[in-house]
């Protein structure tokens, strides 16, 4: 069965990476592995000084399609706006769970079929 399921996430953590770019590269290289994926890409980061904007934005292509993450880490709480889009099935716990390393304190997520049709909302979650 084909899968295209992209969820869009925004969170609010404690103890996120504040500037450490090879940080946030490994949390996205294991979050890959949590969630089954392979990497055709290895994850990428850089710390963004723009106003309003500052904070570590990264990204991983995954054979599948890939996962990007901005954290705002000069806001406290940080938050963290991210998403995860593969065509192949994954656990959304698993990426929860895998934010709580940085000491989740809430979230929000969307969870998107993006099928051939088109555009289809199939779960909607805060906390």
């Amino acid at each position: 069965m084909a899968y295209h399921k992209h969820i869009l996430i925004k969170a609010y953590v404690s103890n996120a990476p504040r500037v450490n770019e090879e940080e946030l590269n490994s949390w996205l290289t294991s979050l890959v592995e949590n969630i089954n994926m392979k990497a055709i890409i290895p994850a990428r980061s850089k710390y963004v000084s723009a106003e309003g904007n500052a904070g570590l934005t990264g990204s991983v292509n995954i054979e599948t399609s890939h996962i990007a993450v901005h954290i705002w880490c000069e806001e406290q709480p940080n938050l963290i706006q991210m998403d995860v889009y593969s065509c192949r099935d994954f656990q959304i716990e698993t990426i929860l769970n895998k934010l709580k390393e940085w000491s989740l304190i809430s979230y929000h997520y969307w969870l998107i079929d993006r099928n051939g049709t088109g555009f289809d909302l199939l779960e909607i979650k805060s906390s």
